[in-house]
């Protein structure tokens, strides 16, 4: 359950309208606190503290989600970094800025291309599963019932007839 960690009626804390502790968030994500204790490290979160507490806001959410999708398509936290620096204006020298969009420019082409194969890998899986459904439908009896049945016969064939279940 997420807890709200403002107060209604302190204009002060609007900041914190929405706000979630790390476990909350932690928990929404299905991360550890310690993984976001790691990220606000490396400095890739940079939640707000109320009585000495992380709060997360929607923005803090927000760029967690975009973090956590990078790691899954196998980004590093530096590359990440290295984006959300100038998302946050952290650079602004243009040869610096020049360079990074040379280099993101890159990872879009090779993200294009991922897409493209993940699309075919994927068609290839749902046709193979087609396949599938359809051998399962007309097959006569499945693999399994066969061995079963040549188990069943063959440990018959080796049983005294006092012993064969009837």
């Amino acid at each position: 359950m997420r807890t709200n960690l403002a107060t209604k009626s302190s204009p002060k804390n609007a900041d914190l309208q929405d706000s979630w502790s790390i476990a909350d968030t932690a928990a929404h994500f299905e991360i550890t606190t310690r993984a976001l204790r790691f990220y606000e490290d490396k400095g890739l979160l940079k939640p707000h503290r109320a009585a000495g507490r992380r709060v997360f806001n929607t923005d803090d959410r927000a760029r967690l989600d975009k973090i956590l999708r990078a790691k899954r398509i196998g980004f590093s936290l530096e590359d990440i970094k290295q984006f959300l620096d100038v998302t946050d204006g952290a650079v602004t020298e243009t040869e610096e800025l020049l360079r990074r969009k040379t280099s993101f420019e890159s990872v879009i082409a090779r993200l294009d291309n991922k897409r493209k194969d993940i699309e075919i890998i994927a068609k290839d899986m749902q046709d193979l599963c087609t396949v599938i459904d359809n051998y399962i439908e007309s097959a006569p009896v499945s693999g399994v019932f066969q061995f079963a049945e040549a188990y069943d016969a063959m440990f018959r064939a080796t049983m005294d007839e006092d012993f064969i279940p009837v």
